[in-house]
């Protein structure tokens, strides 16, 4: 995380906000909002329910679509069949390339564009960051299973390995495909996606950096630079997991801008509520922290429809 005092936003609620509530009608924060990043059942750990279950929720609520994502399966088969029995919700779905999933090959990546996948995630679990973590979170430890996970490795001294170029470039020949960094540290991501800048990949995002202090400002800036976004999630602040201040989102989004950001709730947890009322609750705390509602809008519906190409 960026430590920088740098922000435009005062991260105490506006005055009207602490004496009268809301100045005029309350926001609608979920009308065509987009969340790019939802977990959801059958799964291998638990999870509040199944992705038919989630996807209602999320249309009940007047949301545009939402992204699967799962970490030992391609979420992009139950995200198809969801799509067909869930009406006034796009579902779409995607393949994260840990070890059950064929890890960093592009064959699988194939399959998956094949099926319908829309995003191609790197590692998440069986990276070198997470498997050197000297305590591993709750998560990660359930989705070992106790077996010993050799790390999957995407870049060597900071040279794109020959696998991680094979999926860039079938990636580039699906321009609708969101390339995703998965839960790769800096020294793996940026090279990825500058070199995916170079294949003219145009979808590119790094998944929750406000989760971990990994990033610098010049991290920041370098991938920004390439035309990559940042899905900000709202799990870092949840009590049991992160339990990191919030007001660190609202300088990140000052510092990065939030033309630069997605809103993703990261959500499915049993402990939990649904996604779509994570993403309301997000976008809550966001506009009492003195976050314009233009910057939260283009955050949870502009710029995440945009990558979907909705």
């Amino acid at each position: 995380m960026c430590n920088d005092d740098f922000s435009p936003y005062e991260a105490v609620p506006p005055a009207s906000m602490i004496s009268i509530g809301y100045p005029g009608p309350r926001p609608d924060f979920l009308t065509d909002a987009v969340d790019l990043h939802v977990h959801s059942g059958p799964d291998a750990i638990d999870r509040i329910g199944t992705s038919v279950d989630i996807a209602r929720a999320a249309a009940a609520a007047g949301m545009k679509a939402i992204v699967l994502k799962d970490h030992l399966f391609p979420s992009y088969t139950k995200a198809v069949l969801t799509d067909q029995v869930v009406d006034g919700l796009q579902v779409f779905g995607g393949i994260t390339m840990n070890g059950t999933a064929g890890g960093i090959a592009v064959r699988p990546v194939l399959a998956a564009l094949a099926g319908g996948a829309r995003v191609v995630m790197f590692p998440t679990f069986d990276g070198i960051r997470y498997i050197q973590k000297k305590k591993p979170g709750a998560i990660q430890v359930q989705h070992s299973f106790g077996q010993q996970i050799t790390p999957i490795l995407a870049v060597e001294d900071g040279k794109v390995l020959p696998h991680t170029e094979d999926v860039l470039q079938a990636v580039a020949d699906h321009p609708q495909a969101i390339l995703s960094a998965g839960h790769l540290g800096p020294e793996e991501a940026i090279p990825i996606m500058q070199r995916a800048a170079d294949l003219g990949i145009a979808n590119k995002v790094i998944e929750h950096p406000n989760s971990s202090d990994w990033w610098s400002r010049d991290d920041y800036q370098r991938l920004i630079d390439c035309g990559t976004t940042f899905n900000m999630s709202y799990n870092p602040y949840q009590p049991i997991m992160g339990r990191r201040n919030f007001d660190e989102l609202v300088d990140l989004i000052g510092q990065v801008g939030s033309e630069n950001c997605n809103l993703i709730t990261d959500g499915g947890q049993p402990y939990n509520p649904m996604p779509a009322i994570t993403m309301n609750v997000l976008c809550e705390m966001l506009y009492f922290q003195g976050v314009a509602l233009d910057d939260i809008v283009a955050m949870a519906k502009t710029n995440p429809a945009r990558l979907l190409g909705l």
